[in-house]
């Protein structure tokens, strides 16, 4: 359940439709929202995170994301692979 809190504030848009939401409301630096807004005229802000464009293949297909999400839980429960790809010359040499 979400718990709604008032913060005893209204406002009303500026000549730009721009909201000030005052000090009462706190936000981390740098977050962005997604607006949303109902038919009864509510307003909802949705914190959102963004990623870089060259990332965004892997969020765009829930298998990838899977795939990830199990090699994590695989790598935490120590189902390791030890590899020996045999000695490691120096780019000098």
């Amino acid at each position: 359940m979400i718990n709604w809190n008032d913060t005893g504030k209204e406002t009303q848009p500026d000549s730009k439709h721009r909201v000030s939401l005052g000090p009462s409301i706190t936000t981390p630096q740098g977050v962005r929202y997604k607006v949303l807004q109902n038919d009864r005229g509510q307003i909802l802000l949705d914190p959102v995170k963004t990623v870089p464009a060259d990332e965004a293949w892997i969020y765009e297909n829930p298998e990838r994301i899977a795939s990830i999400k199990r090699g994590i839980s695989q790598a935490q429960a120590g189902h390791l692979l030890t590899i020996d790809l045999g000695p490691i010359e120096d780019e000098d040499e």
